[in-house]
């Protein structure tokens, strides 16, 4: 009886483990890429990694082309999800502060 009883609770243990599992949507990040083209017709972007591979991708949304304004020479980095498909794109722009939201020297 106490067999059963030890082999059910690690059974329910389990399963609520299981349960509290939490994936990424992006199954690879390419930083420091370079966009080598952009078809938007076909809804796919060509970058090259710092390694120097060079990927064909499609994007998982159409718009996200246009949204980020995505062309060739672009330095960006690119996550893709466990479709080859890719999810994000971000300019290195994006993460800075533009110069009139940063404080002047000598202003608090």
């Amino acid at each position: 009886m106490k067999t059963s009883t030890i082999v059910i609770m690690a059974a329910l243990l389990l399963c609520v483990v299981g349960l509290n599992v939490q994936t990424s949507d992006a199954a690879t990040s390419f930083s420091g890429s370079t966009v080598t083209a952009v078809d938007e017709s076909k809804g796919t972007v060509t970058f090259r990694t710092k390694e120097g591979e060079s990927w064909t991708l499609p994007v998982s949304d159409p718009e996200l082309i246009k949204k980020k304004q995505v062309a060739q020479g672009d330095q960006v980095s690119i996550e893709i999800d466990l479709d080859d498909r890719i999810t994000k794109i971000a300019k290195p722009s994006d993460d800075q502060p533009s110069a009139q939201s940063a404080p002047r020297e000598g202003e608090n």
